[in-house]
């Protein structure tokens, strides 16, 4: 008699793959951010995990598939993190001071993994089935500060949708820089004083497109009902 796999079985399965899974690009995590992209091979990542090799290329076909699978993992953390670490604020002046320190306190705890990730955006640009995906980690990292700008000025009215994008596009310009600047020059005091000056012109730009925006609105001739 053919015995079929129970519902229940079939979740367990899967379920246990997908904590391999999880267990090999943590594992390859730890690897990269020892010995780098170019130098860490499949054996490394697989002794790192605590996997065989085998397991490893059952999940993953190739190193390429296994390094793209990790710069998902690492966008979805990032983004996951800002968005518990930034805290509900009045107005759109304190959520972008807000927004700003709470995305530079992640970025600096976690430098090592900052550095793979530029690492693994290189590689993705590099290979034409997966330069997709260095777009999709900046359209990612835009939405979350999109997200909380809009969350702010959806009550204060001070910025419309097209507004808080070019906020965030601002924002993620200029903390990249910084985070940039201090894997290049590590000095905490003048990145922690950049920050506050990269807060402050970002609530200039954001006050001036709003000015703008309603200055536009004023000039508008009044229709006739």
């Amino acid at each position: 008699m053919e015995r079929r796999m129970t519902t229940a079985a079939r979740e367990q399965v899967g379920a246990k793959g997908e904590r391999t899974r999880r267990q090999i690009i943590v594992g390859a995590l730890q690897a990269l951010a020892t010995g780098g992209v170019a130098a860490t091979t499949t054996r490394d990542i697989a002794a790192g995990a605590g996997v065989r090799l085998a397991t490893l290329h059952y999940h993953f076909e190739s190193k390429s598939a296994l390094l793209l699978a990790v710069l998902e993992h690492l966008i979805d953390e990032t983004t996951t993190a800002l968005r518990e670490e930034t805290g509900d604020t009045a107005d759109i002046a304190s959520c972008i001071r807000g927004s700003l320190r709470a995305g530079w306190r992640y970025l600096t705890r976690t430098l090592e993994l900052q550095i793979v990730q530029y690492e693994l955006t290189l590689y993705a640009l590099r290979r034409d089935d997966a330069v997709g995906l260095a777009g999709y980690q900046y359209d990612a990292y835009i939405k979350v500060y999109q997200d909380i700008l809009q969350g702010v000025a959806g009550r204060t009215g001070e910025l419309d949708a097209a507004e808080c994008a070019d906020v965030a596009r601002f924002m993620l310009a200029g903390i990249d820089g910084l985070l940039l600047q201090e894997l290049a020059k590590p000095n905490r005091t003048r990145s922690s004083h950049a920050i506050e000056t990269l807060i402050a012109a970002t609530q200039v730009f954001a006050s001036g497109l709003s000015n703008n925006r309603k200055a536009r609105k004023a000039r508008r001739p009044a229709t006739r009902g």
